[in-house]
């Protein structure tokens, strides 16, 4: 497979938003290609993407199939289990306060550094 549509296979998988997810910034920065997944992997990260994308553009998009994608996602395509956090694991000072709305946000889930050190991405479903 041409690098090219390897990189267009895979923004097929996501919703690209802006100038930063598109075939000329993969191929800017990843003249090599992506490392390719093992047929099979490829195989179920498409099937589940089919599954969420048909739930989320139906009449009644259920959140617990959109936090079952980010999660399987997570998990088995960026391998993060090991330096994944959810609930109890999140600490506290996680969060923004927003008293003009009266709101206060905190993430689903966050993605430590190796060892459980700081957090890297903060991630809300």
């Amino acid at each position: 497979m041409s690098i090219a549509k390897h990189h267009a296979e895979w923004l097929s998988l996501i919703e690209v938003s802006g100038p930063f997810l598109s075939l000329p910034v993969l191929v800017r920065h990843f003249p090599q290609g992506l490392d390719p997944h093992d047929p099979e992997h490829a195989k179920a990260l498409r099937q589940r993407h089919e599954e969420w994308d048909e739930d989320q553009n139906g009449p009644r998009p259920d959140p617990a199939i959109h936090r079952q994608w980010i999660d399987w996602v997570l998990r088995n395509t960026l391998d993060l289990g090991e330096v994944l956090a959810e609930g109890q694991d999140i600490p506290q000072t996680l969060k923004a306060d927003l008293p003009e709305h009266g709101e206060t946000l905190r993430p689903d889930k966050v993605v430590l550094e190796p060892g459980g050190g700081r957090a890297r991405v903060l991630i809300q479903t």
